[in-house]
């Protein structure tokens, strides 16, 4: 019940332009979700196989490994807003070449742009929200932007999973023909347009008494880069253990189980919205356990959780599924929420930036690797790299230490005690 309590509490107390970031982040999380469903099965359809569409979640997150430091100072320079408006511009055109231009060098090139232009919006959000939002709302805040953009997956992959037919009725095509995902898939195009509109007008920021922006200490201590990398190395193991089966959990489920299409869709709709819930939570739980212990914790719970999955049976499979997308969606807002805290203010963008950095390193060389030695070995591998990597990401939340000159001075009074 004071879970519950919390997060009505909490989101009675969203304010109207963070309610305009959340928006977008629901439109740019359902068409995610219908992407992620539907663009393995489109490079299937195209006859392409594991190994090649191992290649493009590579070089999705690639893309983001590659062009995260340009897309941090861009950020700095253009402002996060103005950052999102043309990272959702470039990923619209994007996904608009990918669908219409089959040719193998031509979507790859496609794909890079996609990677890097997700990272540049997605990076984008969390600074953004810091603009509108106090510092001590942070946590619930960015809870709740995880959970728009994972909520709506209930009805992105519901919806996703039943699109390829619709569109082959419309086409008068079998709906795995490359014409049924063809069209189902400008979905993501109109989703990604809309999900701009509604950061088009100008956010109001919050007053210019910010906490720690204008203090000495926040003006002269200074992360070194060590440190940096080490608050952002949970995200490198994390990014490992997604990419080991996250890329392929549509296939997994179609070959591992024989699930159709709109059965495969009904499953990640589901998950989407256990990941919401598991977002939405995040606030309540790290203010109930702390940042710290929260974070730690309910990562290394997704260890246990994804074990379940190597069970040769659905339901095992499927309980296993859901839970670790709990354990992770909870686990992530509040890991950020501390990061945030321990970082001096002017620091933060090149926090983002490199947190990002090494997620999608993490993802990328997961995703290669697994996509490789998939039709060898099957999925089983991959699932226990999974897990081993969510015990150290957990590992790494644990043995975290504040910087030597404290907590940077904006940071939340009451989880302080949590941090060193």
């Amino acid at each position: 019940m004071f879970v519950l309590q919390r997060l009505r509490d909490s989101a009675a107390r969203i304010p109207p332009p963070a309610r305009r970031v959340l928006l977008h982040s629901g439109f740019w999380g359902l068409g995610v979700s219908i992407a992620d469903l539907l663009f393995n099965f489109y490079l299937v359809s195209l006859g392409y196989g594991n190994d090649t569409v191992g290649i493009f979640a590579t070089l999705m997150r690639l893309a983001g490994v590659i062009a995260g430091l340009p897309i941090g100072l861009a950020i700095d320079r253009l402002g996060p807003r103005n950052a999102i408006l043309l990272g959702a511009s470039l990923y619209t055109t994007g996904w608009a070449v990918l669908i219409a231009v089959p040719a193998l060098p031509i979507m790859l090139a496609a794909q890079f742009v996609v990677g890097a232009c997700h990272m540049m919006t997605v990076t984008a959000t969390v600074p953004l929200l810091s603009l509108v939002v106090s510092a001590d709302r942070r946590a619930a805040i960015f809870g709740f932007n995880a959970s728009a953009g994972l909520i709506v997956g209930l009805l992105g992959s519901a919806v996703a999973g039943i699109l390829p037919a619709l569109a082959g009725e419309v086409l008068m095509v079998g709906p795995q023909a490359t014409e049924a995902y063809r069209l189902a898939l400008t979905s993501v195009v109109a989703l990604s347009v809309l999900a701009i509109i509604p950061i088009t007008r100008g956010l109001p920021q919050r007053s210019r008494d910010e906490p720690g922006v204008h203090s000495r200490r926040a003006t002269t201590d200074q992360l070194p880069v060590w440190l940096i990398l080490r608050y952002a190395l949970p995200a490198f193991l994390l990014g490992i253990a997604g990419g080991a089966l996250l890329p392929f959990q549509n296939l997994y489920f179609r070959q591992e189980f024989a699930l159709d299409d709109a059965q495969v869709g009904l499953v990640l709709a589901v998950t989407s919205l256990v990941m919401g819930l598991g977002a939405a939570f995040s606030g309540a739980l790290a203010h109930r356990l702390g940042l710290k212990r929260a974070a730690w914790s309910l990562r290394t719970l997704a260890a246990p959780a994804m074990a379940l999955m190597i069970i040769p049976a659905l339901p095992f499979a499927l309980i296993g599924f859901l839970v670790r997308g709990f354990f992770v969606a909870s686990s992530y807002p509040i890991n950020d929420a501390l990061v945030m805290q321990m970082t001096p203010s002017q620091q933060r963008g090149a926090m983002m930036s490199v947190t990002s950095i090494l997620w999608s390193l993490g993802w990328a060389t997961s995703a290669a690797v697994s996509g490789m030695t998939q039709d060898a070995v099957g999925f089983t591998p991959a699932i226990i790299a999974s897990c081993i990597a969510f015990v150290l990401s957990g590992l790494t939340i644990y043995t975290y230490r504040a910087p030597s000159f404290g907590i940077p001075a904006d940071a939340e009074p009451q989880h302080n005690k949590d941090v060193a």
